[in-house]
């Protein structure tokens, strides 16, 4: 018996000291304009922070002055009347090799799905797009949420379980974020 509460006793141990380095993984500074549907919002961000957790990354979600004016801040703006011809099908875009600026066009996201499913395709859009940032490319995967264009198959499934990364996807992440945070740390020197 004494044997058996050790053993969980030690795997709990283990599960928090894991946890806890997933915790404090390499943290990235997020900032969204504030607007309208608070609510979707909030859960999107909420499902954002989720997946990015799973492969060992933080993003700190922030609308302070102070933590949105760093250098290394990837901010986000919700778009609406989105003009037709602007990227015709995008639901968003970033721009990775600046690696700062992301814009989603809410008005299309909105339009993609029901009120019910907005905040886990607005997560996953941002999902996306802050990958893009991070990896510093326009690259796609062939599944799951780095995927070009997703299919019925995808919105479906990102209403109950999100879309992963793919293994090339987390690597390049990773990978991404140590150029990026050369390359920022780089431009703030040659700015002085």
């Amino acid at each position: 018996m004494k044997f058996t509460t050790a053993a969980a006793a030690a795997a709990i141990l283990g599960i928090n000291a894991w946890a806890g380095q997933i915790a404090t993984g390499p943290k990235v500074v997020v900032c969204m304009e504030e607007s309208g549907l608070a609510a979707v919002r909030y859960r999107a961000i909420g499902l954002s922070k989720k997946m990015y957790e799973a492969i060992g990354v933080t993003l700190d979600w922030e609308s302070g002055t102070r933590a949105c004016n760093a250098a290394d801040a990837i901010h986000i703006e919700l778009a609406d009347h989105t003009p037709e011809k602007l990227l015709p099908g995008a639901l968003a875009y970033a721009l990775p090799f600046e690696g700062i600026h992301i814009r989603v066009f809410f008005d299309r996201v909105q339009k993609s799905v029901g009120a019910n499913a907005l905040p886990c395709l607005l997560g996953h859009v941002l999902v996306h797009e802050i990958g893009h940032i991070l990896q510093g490319t326009v690259r796609h995967s062939e599944t799951g949420v780095m995927k070009a264009h997703w299919t019925v198959d995808d919105f479906q499934q990102m209403t109950y379980h999100s879309l992963p990364f793919t293994e090339e996807d987390t690597d390049l992440i990773h990978s991404g974020m140590e150029t990026r945070s050369a390359r920022l740390l780089l431009a703030a020197e040659v700015s002085r």
